[in-house]
């Protein structure tokens, strides 16, 4: 999902409507996940999952800002990714779409200066195990933009809500997916990939990403599906 500028902290979505004038917010839903499991009959999210926005959230939705947040002993990069993660968060968020006669979906925008800009959610998956995700999209993209869904994969769930440290990351990475990319433009138009975990993998990050050139039009994501094949 790209370089980029560190950034940084777990922040607890409040679902804000993603940009200028568009459609209407709609009522604040929980995108939000615990860091640690309450008690240990807690179970990890697992596909199949299907996120609609519209009913109660089946995904957990943290802010993504390049590759890797910022290591506590670097304060000063760690506070710049805490400023650029609350305005991703302000500007993202559950929007009203035109989309089958008015529904929900997650809408976010690319910031400047920042080549990757996202969203992802921690899912429990199983090794060597084919996986299929669908999803709809809405985007208009500028020359040099893109967006799309990708996955990396961990060896164990980590009840951790925020980007990973490059020590952490590299620490429990077992693969990367490349999921799939798109440029131009979208009218909420459906979009399909599968892949398959590593023997190692008990975890993946779904993400939701754009990258590249930036500009103030959102992109949108509805009906996001993960199931195993």
């Amino acid at each position: 999902m790209s370089k980029l500028i560190p950034l940084v902290l777990f922040l607890v979505l409040t679902l804000v409507a993603g940009c200028d004038p568009s459609p209407p917010t709609a009522p604040a839903d929980n995108h939000s996940a615990p860091q640690s499991p309450p008690d240990q009959d807690v179970q990890p999210p697992t596909p199949p999952l299907h996120e609609t926005f519209d009913d109660v959230p089946q995904l957990s939705l943290f802010p993504r800002l390049g590759d890797y947040r910022p290591a506590d002993d670097d304060p000063e990069n760690l506070a710049l990714w805490l400023t650029f993660v609350e305005h991703l968060v302000k500007t993202s968020g559950v929007v009203y779409t035109e989309m089958n006669g008015g529904n929900r979906a997650w809408s976010f925008r690319g910031m400047r200066d920042i080549d990757s800009t996202g969203f992802f959610s921690p899912l429990s998956v199983e090794p060597l195990t084919p996986y299929r995700v669908s999803f709809r999209l809405k985007a208009d993209l500028p020359e040099g933009g893109s967006t799309g869904v990708g996955i990396l994969e961990y060896d164990e769930f980590l009840w951790i809500g925020e980007q990973f440290t490059a020590e952490l990351d590299a620490r429990h990475r077992s693969g990367t997916q490349n999921g799939l990319r798109l440029e131009g433009d979208h009218d909420w138009s459906e979009h399909v990939f599968t892949f398959t975990t590593g023997p190692r993998t008990r975890m993946i990050h779904l993400i939701l990403f754009r990258e590249g050139t930036a500009d103030r039009r959102p992109v949108g994501f509805d009906e996001i599906l993960i199931e195993p094949l």
